[in-house]
């Protein structure tokens, strides 16, 4: 989180979202296969009949070069997406670009949710895609982070985090009509998510509850 000001207006509280966008992964397998195909081509020239010591040699130099090129990017290539808070005013942003916006001075839907991740290369066995949406008059501000299970119990409102599955039970629906409204919320706000989510670290998802409940205490819950 950060704080920017600027000549004749409150100062803009910002945090910055996607710091592993879609063009630093693309980056990385591009360097990964290209490193690999150049290493192996000359490693080849260098040591005729090398076999399979070339071959692993050129995939671990295009594992290193990976790794190179996604420190350089994470620093020299952020996404340029932020949600920011001025005054009443939440927006998430990319460039000058308005994707969502939210009038805090007004009431607010705090939706809270989570799943555990599968079969996704950047996330370990058994975390959680922890994400929440500000919602009002169907329009969204949904942010989300991957958490361990530790990390999850400890983070802000968890208690309130409902456990998404895609798959429901239609008999459970219709004897809870309150509990299948809230799941049908969440359901659009997850679909949003996967179009428009921003994706915050831990220490981000931590601080960006925190300043919530801080700030606007007429429709954000109390963490205890």
């Amino acid at each position: 989180m950060q704080s920017l000001n600027a000549p004749d207006r409150a100062p803009i509280i910002e945090f910055a979202v996607d710091r592993e966008h879609s063009g630093m992964r693309t980056i990385g397998c591009v360097t990964f296969l290209v490193g690999a195909v150049v290493s192996y081509l000359i490693l080849n020239t260098i040591v005729p009949n090398g076999g399979l010591i070339v071959v692993g040699a050129a995939l671990a130099i295009g594992v290193s070069l990976t790794y190179l090129a996604d420190f350089l990017s994470k620093r020299y290539w952020p996404s340029n997406r932020y949600v920011q808070f001025l005054d009443d005013l939440i927006t998430l942003v990319k460039g000058d670009l308005v994707q969502g916006e939210i009038d805090a001075g007004r009431n607010v839907n705090l939706l809270m949710w989570h799943f555990q991740a599968k079969r996704h290369p950047r996330v370990p066995k058994g975390w959680y895609v922890v994400a929440n949406a500000l919602e009002q008059d169907d329009n969204y501000i949904i942010t989300y982070t991957i958490a361990s299970p530790t990390d999850f119990d400890s983070m802000p409102l968890s208690r309130l985090s409902t456990q998404f599955q895609r798959k429901r039970d239609k008999k459970d629906d219709s004897r809870d009509l309150r509990k299948a409204g809230s799941v049908r919320r969440i359901e659009k706000a997850e679909f949003h998510r996967a179009d428009l989510g921003a994706e915050m670290s831990v220490e981000d998802y931590h601080a960006y509850l925190d300043y919530l409940a801080d700030t606007y205490t007429s429709w954000m819950p109390k963490d205890k």
